[in-house]
C-alpha cells in the first residue's frame, strides 16, 4: 500500500526541501563560525594531573614469594572548551632498555625516550597492559576533573626478600608507562609517558 500525505504535493513539497537545505546551511555556518563543528584534538583537550608511580605490593604468588607490579594513579582535567564524552584510556608498560657503562644509552624505534618526561627507551616487547573506560556519553564539562584512575601491570618481580630490597637489586630493571586515550570511535592517541618511580606502594595511589 502506497502512504500519500495530502499536505506534502507540488510545490509545497518542493519548498519544504529548499527550506531544509536553508535551515542546514545556516546551522553548519554557524557552526563554523563558532569553531564547534571539527571534534575537539583530545591530546590537547586532556591534562594528566595528580600523577603518582611507584610499585605495588600485592602479596605472594603461587609460590609464595613477594610480589610487587608497577602501577600509576592520575586524574584526567578537561582543558578545553568542550565537553569530552566516551573516553577509554590504555596503559602500556614497557621496562626500560639496558645500558652498559661508558657507552651511548641504547635507542628504541618502538618506544624512544621522552627527554622532556624523563622517560626511558622501552623494550620492543609489553610489560603488560591494562585498560579503563575513563568516561560515558554523559561527558566530562570544560574545567572539570575526573578520576583518579588506577593502572597495574600483571606482570612484575617476585623474590623471597623483602619488597623494600627488591627495589634495591642490582638486576631490578626500571620500567615506564606509555598513556593513551580513545575519544569516542577515533584512533588511539598517545596522552604522554611517565617513569615508574622506585617507591614501594602498599596501595594503589599511596605510599
Amino acid at each position: 500500500m502506497l502512504l500519500t500525505f495530502p499536505w506534502a504535493t507540488g510545490g509545497t513539497m518542493i519548498r519544504w526541501m529548499r527550506l531544509r537545505r536553508a535551515l542546514l546551511a545556516v546551522g553548519f555556518a554557524g557552526c563554523l563560525a563558532a569553531g564547534g563543528c571539527a571534534p575537539p584534538d583530545v591530546q590537547s583537550a586532556l591534562d594528566v594531573t595528580q600523577i603518582t608511580t611507584g610499585w605495588l605490593d600485592v602479596g605472594l604468588d603461587d609460590l609464595g614469594r613477594n610480589k610487587i607490579v608497577p602501577t600509576i594513579s592520575f586524574r584526567l582535567q578537561n582543558v578545553s572548551e568542550a565537553r569530552m564524552r566516551t573516553l577509554q584510556l590504555n596503559g602500556v608498560f614497557r621496562r626500560c632498555l639496558g645500558s652498559t657503562p661508558g657507552q651511548e644509552p641504547p635507542a628504541s624505534e618502538v618506544s624512544p625516550a621522552d627527554v622532556e618526561a624523563g622517560t626511558c627507551a622501552g623494550e620492543v616487547q609489553e610489560w603488560g597492559s591494562a585498560l579503563v573506560r575513563a568516561v560515558g556519553r554523559e561527558g566530562v564539562e570544560p574545567g572539570d576533573a575526573v578520576g583518579p584512575f588506577t593502572m597495574e601491570s600483571h606482570l612484575g618481580y617476585t623474590g623471597q626478600q623483602p619488597r623494600d630490597e627488591m627495589l634495591r637489586h642490582r638486576d631490578f630493571i626500571d620500567v615506564k608507562v606509555e598513556l593513551f586515550v580513545k575519544h569516542r570511535a577515533e584512533q588511539w592517541a598517545k596522552l604522554g609517558e611517565f617513569q615508574i618511580d622506585r617507591q614501594l606502594l602498599t596501595q594503589a595511589g599511596s605510599s
